[in-house]
């Protein structure tokens, strides 16, 4: 971290130094956000800022532990289009061909077929594998069958052979605890863009703790694109995944499919090449502690299909080539705080389709369009957040027409183009936003037409009521409703 003037640490120190308070954040809070904003902060610093405006506290599980009975393994070789037509059953046939072409002619691949296995369990299977010091490498690819597991220990190293087209696929159980999985030196004469990747299916388990990750996986399906988990068939797997204080190096996407209970503490993701965490369906997801740098396509963090029981706290979303948070599905029970998301090209978050949502205490800054927008989605809660120096609105609400309100309460906002903006707006509460010092223009779109009626109510609960004649359907009840 770079070092920082002194009268930049003395005025931030009273305020990094307080406990995190659950009310509204003071004046004094939003001054050391604006000065770390306007002074480019590190990431420790504006981390410590949003913790301080939402009070969260995430406490990683322990490392997954192994099932205390042990299996002897058992491996061998074999043809390597029996994984392919399970995962074909499992995950469609998308993509295959190019699977196929990588391989360069070649059919054999290692399985382990049963038991719980190590990373020399795997010299089984003969020339396929080989082994100097603490380094594995693949020469073909690894299926790990249901049943079994496959433990890869702390200081051990998994490197695949991109020229032989090896990766690994998982129907049974995968835990890495302080240990690299990485693409070896080498490139696919037949398919250059072929990069090994991992891939969890079916009932497969996936549990990584203290991981590195290193230049997995290529452009294609999602299956394909780094480390994989896709477990949203009828039979799900006995344990969620855990994905906790690992760490992703120019790797294409870490991507999770249909897992409830999913856990993802404490990672750093860097240089992404394809959306660094890309998340498909799922209830009781947890997304803590995490910091995602520099995505080079797609958004940093994306959620897609049909969610419930968010948790988004603590991250850092910066300098992405699109958006920093991205949500496109139908989503319900979401609570987004105490992130920071900067510098990224697109908007800082983007959110369609949410109901029952709270968005508090985060710091939404220098992005390249709008800070926070939300679309076709009601009972809302905005509170508590400094959203400063966006290229476009500081907020932008669309298409609410026919949805439950909106509140945004106790936030700050400067410097953004526009404040607040509107295309399609229903009931909107307004309280205690602090609008000073946003310039050049505080309301736009559907907002504009009452700005007089605003500043004339100070502070004061400030209602704009839903067009005359509608209404919002009946939604289950919530706490932001």
């Amino acid at each position: 971290m770079r070092s920082w003037p002194r009268i930049l640490l003395l005025c931030l120190a009273p305020v990094l130094s307080a406990a995190p308070v659950a009310a509204k954040p003071d004046a004094a809070t939003f001054a050391a956000i604006d000065l770390a904003v306007t002074q480019s902060a590190g990431e420790d610093v504006l981390l410590a800022l949003a913790q301080s405006l939402a009070d969260r506290a995430a406490t990683p599980p322990p490392p997954p532990g192994v099932p205390a009975t042990p299996v002897a393994a058992k491996v061998q070789t074999g043809d390597m289009q029996l994984a392919l037509t399970q995962l074909a059953i499992l995950s469609g046939s998308n993509g295959h061909l190019t699977l196929q072409l990588a391989q360069n002619g070649q059919k054999d691949a290692i399985y382990l077929l049963s038991g719980i296995a190590t990373l020399t369990d795997l010299q089984a299977a003969g020339a396929l594998v080989t082994h100097q010091d603490q380094v594995w490498r693949l020469h073909r690819p690894l299926v790990i069958w249901p049943g079994a597991s496959l433990t890869v220990n702390p200081g051990e190293v998994l490197e695949m052979d991109a020229a032989g087209g090896s990766f690994v696929l998982s129907f049974g159980a995968l835990r890495i605890t302080g240990a690299t999985l990485r693409t070896g030196p080498d490139r696919n004469l037949v398919v250059p863009a072929f990069r090994p990747f991992v891939l969890v299916t079916g009932q497969g388990v996936l549990d990584a703790y203290d991981a590195r990750f290193q230049g997995l996986g290529f452009p294609g399906p999602v299956a394909f694109r780094g480390l994989s988990v896709l477990t949203g068939g009828v039979m799900r797997p006995p344990t969620p995944p855990r994905v906790i204080e690992s760490h992703f190096d120019a790797t294409g996407a870490l991507s999770v499919e249909g897992a409830d209970g999913l856990v993802l503490i404490g990672n750093r993701f860097d240089g992404a090449l394809a959306t660094a965490v890309f998340i498909t369906s799922g209830t009781g997801i947890t997304i803590a502690d995490n910091r995602i740098r520099d995505t080079a396509d797609g958004a940093g963090l994306r959620l897609d299909g049909a969610l419930d029981d968010v948790s988004i706290t603590g991250n850092m979303v910066a300098g992405g080539a699109r958006n920093g948070i991205q949500m496109d599905g139908i989503i319900r029970g979401l609570t987004l705080a105490g992130n920071v998301v900067t510098g990224n090209s697109g908007a800082g978050i983007s959110i369609s389709r949410a109901t029952c949502a709270t968005i508090a205490g985060n710091i939404i800054a220098g992005n390249g369009t709008t800070g926070l927008r939300l679309t076709a989605s009601g009972a809302v809660s905005i509170t508590g957040n400094a959203i400063f120096a966006n290229h476009s609105a500081g907020v932008e609400v669309a298409g609410q027409t026919g949805l439950p309100p909106i509140r945004l309460s106790d936030n700050a906002l400067r410097a953004n183009r526009e404040g607040l903006r509107a295309e399609g707006l229903a009931e909107i509460h307004l309280q205690a936003n602090e609008l000073a010092m946003q310039t050049p223009r505080q309301f736009a779109g559907d907002f504009a037409p009452w700005l007089a009626a605003y500043l004339s109510q100070g502070e004061d609960a400030f209602v704009i009521p839903a067009a005359a004649g509608s209404s919002h359907p009946a939604f289950p009840p919530c706490t932001t409703e």
